[in-house]
């Protein structure tokens, strides 16, 4: 687990209005060139969940930001700015990068404060999953919806084994009480550094997702755990998992399992073949 760092902003608590606030957009699939350039920005947004509109968080309007695809060995630039509530920089987790771009903030670069930006040079030296999160008050950002994914294609054609498609998913909890996000307060973490546990459910920043496969399809499920506290144990028990990769990759030896454990900012890479029709649960 990375070290936490928190910065003061006040007393009192962050806002839950979510008046004039535009709704929450899908997750863009972004495919970014050696070279490429990336605006992305910070900014609160009114969501679903379940019957309850809620104020959160969302790199590009979006929560999860947008889903990054990049080829083992590119460099991409991204450009911050922050339009939330609170100071951020952005982690760029599990890669190897030039420290001043790590996102550690007094460490290795200064706090974005609120109406400023930053500019990142990040590369993917190592194939893999991996994500992007704040560093600094992440029991409220990242809890409030701030984190996306990166998918890092490799280089060699043959890394991974065959399926048919991907799918990218965050797993998190969120606290929901009397309609509405239980309150953060300013000057600090209220619960522990990291966060609280939550009561609701969400796959994919959505407390409903769902998706179709056909039969026999073998669907590679790229999980994250963006929670701040939880442990997750996944499991479709109706469907036949393989693990092949996690946090470091592809794992050298591939495995059938019943059910995969994933710590928070854990990665797991999983092959999931639906043999026959019906309804399953994740």
């Amino acid at each position: 687990m990375d070290q936490m760092h928190h910065t003061s902003v006040g007393t009192g608590r962050f806002s839950r209005d979510v008046t004039g606030l535009a709704f929450v957009r899908e997750t863009e699939q972004l495919s970014l060139a050696d070279g490429g350039h990336l605006e992305l920005t910070i900014t609160p947004v009114a969501k679903r969940v379940g019957n309850d509109t809620v104020r959160m968080l969302a790199y590009n309007g979006s929560i999860p930001g947008p889903t990054l695809r990049v080829r083992q060995g590119s460099e991409i630039v991204v450009h911050v700015v922050n339009h939330g509530d609170v100071e951020a920089t952005v982690h760029w987790h599990g890669l190897r990068l030039e420290n001043r771009y790590d996102g550690v903030p007094h460490d290795t670069q200064k706090p974005i404060p609120i109406g400023g930006d930053f500019t990142y040079r990040v590369r993917f030296p190592d194939a893999g999953l991996y994500w992007y999160h704040p560093h600094i008050r992440e029991d409220y950002a990242q809890d409030s919806g701030l984190y996306g994914n990166i998918v890092v294609e490799p280089a060699d054609l043959d890394y991974w084994p065959a399926c048919d498609r991907d799918v990218v998913l965050t797993i998190d909890d969120i606290l929901i009480e009397e309609g509405q996000i239980s309150p953060y307060d300013r000057a600090g973490p209220d619960h522990t550094a990291m966060g609280r546990f939550g009561n609701t459910f969400l796959v994919g920043g959505r407390s409903d997702w769902s998706m179709q496969v056909a039969r026999d399809e073998v669907v590679r499920l790229y999980l994250t755990n963006t929670a701040n506290t939880r442990v997750f144990n996944l499991a479709i028990p109706e469907a036949r998992m393989k693990l092949v990769g996690g946090d470091s990759g592809r794992y050298e030896h591939d495995s059938f399992v019943h059910e995969v454990l994933i710590a928070p900012s854990e990665r797991a890479v999983v092959d999931v073949v639906f043999d026959h029709a019906g309804e399953m649960a994740l």
